[in-house]
């Protein structure tokens, strides 16, 4: 994991050593129905021999630090559950519904109405029902008007025909809507160094404000029932990068060649302020996808039709 990501207070992996060895005991709760290991994108639960439950929680990250200090609300909703949903999307499930929990110092009626607001938009974009939460008010843990979130979401999962990984597939990458919800402790960090006003501070034609709250994209919205039947592996590509989530979906010792395009203008912004190579990059951001998947040649047609579909490599 990149040194500057660590050095900006995020340590990947410790944190994933920590997980291994929790999940010792951690296992010690399963019964026979969870399926499944560590690497899964999302949990499930199988209720009998056609139906399985999935579950994924996430949050938002210190992307939340940054829209209380712009107070832009309109987008991060849609964060919190996409970062949930993309997970249980490489799962293959449909998502039923949506839980929230929101904690604050002191609830502001403004703040927090625009935030709901944004998660039930999200849930309606993915047919999601929003079916409760849980608001918690600790004055002596958060300050002013800083807040975080959490979600936590189930979809159900249909019998399906498991389709093998082989030599020759092709992968293909849906572009990402900047830079979703990850690596944002060291956006931040860039920006304290460099002394960056947010609104000022242009690139292309948007505010750097406005490019780094836009939303993570809801990946559900662009691939349907008949899509996934013909998808053998999906990743969510969030904190870790392109290469790291893309080898939770494959099976072990897995090879594979990816050639990402042209980086998005937006990294330009990180690119002028900070020194870092390609390697470091791809290993905290998404740089431009934020979905892959492995798909047998055949289909190559049926989805480089599509709208933001690119073929990125292939299985070796």
């Amino acid at each position: 994991m990149s040194k500057l990501y660590k050095n900006s207070g995020v340590d990947v992996v410790k944190t994933d050593q920590l997980i291994v060895q929790a999940l010792k005991f951690i296992k010690s709760s399963h019964n026979k129905n969870v399926l499944g290991n560590k690497l899964g994108f999302s949990a499930e639960y199988k209720i009998n021999k056609d139906i399985t439950l999935c579950s994924a929680t996430d949050g938002v990250g210190t992307k939340a630090i940054l829209a209380a200090e712009l107070g832009l609300y309109e987008g991060i909703g849609q964060d919190l559950v996409g970062m949930c949903s993309n997970d249980l999307l490489c799962n293959k499930a449909k998502p039923l519904f949506f839980l929230d929990y929101f904690a604050c110092s002191s609830v502001i009626p403004k703040q927090y109405t625009e935030i709901l607001k944004s998660i039930t938009r999200a849930c309606k974009k993915i047919q999601c029902a929003l079916i409760g939460g849980e608001t918690a008010e600790m004055p002596s843990l958060y300050q002013k008007n800083h807040f975080d979130m959490a979600g936590f979401l189930v979809g159900l999962k249909l019998k399906q025909k498991r389709l093998r990984v082989k030599k020759n597939d092709l992968i293909i990458g849906v572009k990402s809507n900047g830079f979703h919800s990850n690596g944002y402790s060291l956006i931040r960090k860039i920006i304290k160094d460099n002394k960056i006003n947010l609104k000022k501070t242009k690139i292309g034609k948007k505010k750097l404000s406005d490019v780094l709250m836009q939303p993570t994209r809801l990946y559900h919205e662009l691939l349907n029932e008949s899509d996934l039947k013909k998808i053998k592996a999906l990743s969510h590509i969030t904190g870790g990068g392109v290469i790291s989530n893309f080898k939770r979906s494959l099976p072990k010792n897995s090879k594979f060649e990816i050639n990402l395009p042209s980086l998005p203008q937006e990294y330009k912004f990180i690119f002028d302020n900070i020194k870092i190579t390609e390697k470091e990059l791809m290993e905290v951001f998404n740089c431009g996808i934020g979905l892959v998947f492995v798909i047998d040649k055949t289909y190559y047609r049926h989805f480089i039709n599509k709208k933001d579909f690119s073929l990125i490599g292939e299985i070796n």
